[in-house]
């Protein structure tokens, strides 16, 4: 982890704004679920905050935050609407991927970018394996130095409001012909960097947005898919090879999804609190009998919100230690092949407690929380999106077993 550089004096004036910012998201946040759409006004309001800075170390023109400051504006941001904060989430997550892998000379550059308000943004899922899938997309070389890309992405979120686009592709022969000895392949899948320039139809010098996006929730993400059709490349846009650099940085990807998560448990809390202490279900005979019953006097429900209330607390000490132990190095003392999948398991817990609660919550507020447009709907679906993003539970549990259970593993 780099070192921390902001001051928790520093760190609340971006508090602030992050609070100013979330009660903005909130207020547009249910048109923009409706219209299925990107949330337009939030490019110039999420800039004009200066948020998108935060990560960036003062070496680089950015205030030096780190990856707990970071969760904790995410968290913020959430509470106000998660859809869009979703999608401004790709830029923190690709902020802090490419910091740690890029040359001084490129951070120099492209953070500097950053830090003066430009968005970055990062496809990498392809249709046929997500995320863990070798990359079909095809980075040929060119006579002239450089390469360009050809294929899809299909996981394109925030590329409506960026600036800077970051991906994978695999380094082919100067035909285009993918490597055929498999570790040859695999050291050939490499990480890139370019600018992201496209008209307002989405159509680009050898890129082009394709609108696709139509999903249970998370509407106004602006997830869609990418074409590359000859992007060019220049040789300073290599970063690193992919597979062995970004699995030491990824908990930039996890945590900055956990923070989602914990700022939506926030929210459905608040709702259910703010329903819950004033319904009355009046005169009541069956399994509950009284004149007037009030819904916050009924076991159950007090139960429910207690539980909730645990549920959060649970989760946002879990990410925030988990944030806290990074920046302390006590992840030098895990195996080095469960690293990854151990600082994930942040993410796999407030995703299962996220969609617990969102059930909950419509269980407990009644019917009325199942009509389209109110906020428990909207919450109930959203929540869904916790179960894909890298690694969830059954990853996440799959890998720690399989490395548990080596021979070689159990001999020490």
């Amino acid at each position: 982890m780099p070192e921390v550089q902001m001051t928790e004096a520093e760190f609340e004036v971006y508090l602030a704004k992050a609070r100013e910012l979330s009660l903005f998201f909130r207020e547009i946040g249910p048109k923009y679920d409706v219209d299925n759409t990107f949330a337009y006004p939030s490019i110039k309001a999420f800039k004009d905050s200066g948020l998108g800075a935060l990560p960036v170390p003062k070496e680089f023109g950015g205030p030096g935050g780190s990856i707990l400051h970071t969760s904790k504006i995410i968290s913020e941001l959430s509470k106000g609407d998660s859809a869009i904060t979703l999608a401004y989430n790709m830029h923190f997550i690709m902020v802090g991927i490419t910091m740690g892998l890029m040359s001084e000379t490129q951070n120099k550059y492209w953070l500097g970018r950053v830090a003066d308000g430009e968005i970055m943004f990062g496809p990498f899922s392809e249709q046929r394996a997500g995320f863990s899938g070798l990359a079909d997309m095809k980075a040929v070389p060119q006579s002239e130095g450089g390469w360009r890309l050809y294929g899809k992405k299909t996981w394109g979120t925030l590329c409506e409001a960026a600036d800077i686009i970051t991906t994978n592709a695999t380094i082919t022969d100067a035909d285009g012909n993918l490597p055929e000895d498999f570790q040859e392949r695999v050291n050939a899948e490499s990480f890139f960097i370019a600018d992201f320039n496209v008209d307002e139809d989405g159509q680009g010098d050898g890129i082009r947005i394709e609108k696709t996006w139509d999903a249970l929730g998370m509407h106004s993400t602006g997830t869609h898919v990418i074409h590359f059709d000859g992007l060019f490349v220049p040789e300073d846009g290599f970063i690193c090879e992919w597979r062995s650099g970004a699995f030491g940085v990824l908990e930039w990807a996890s945590l900055m999804f956990a923070s989602i998560y914990l700022g939506m448990q926030y929210r459905v809390l608040e709702e259910s609190r703010a329903v819950l202490s004033k319904k009355t279900l009046g005169a009541t005979f069956g399994a509950i009998v009284a004149q007037d019953t009030k819904v916050a006097t009924v076991g159950h429900i007090i139960d429910g919100i207690g539980d909730m209330a645990s549920r959060v607390e649970l989760s946002r000490r879990v990410l925030y230690q988990t944030c806290q132990d990074l920046i302390d190095g006590k992840d030098d003392e895990w195996p080095l092949e469960l690293r990854f999948p151990y600082i994930g398991l942040a993410k796999t817990f407030i995703a299962e407690n996220v969609m617990n609660m969102t059930r909950h919550a419509m269980s407990m507020v009644g019917g009325s929380s199942f009509r389209r447009g109110t906020i428990f709907e909207r919450l109930y679906r959203d929540s869904a999106a916790s179960m894909f993003q890298p690694l969830n539970s059954d990853q996440s549990r799959t890998y720690i077993g399989e490395v548990l259970l080596a021979p070689e593993q159990l001999n020490d």
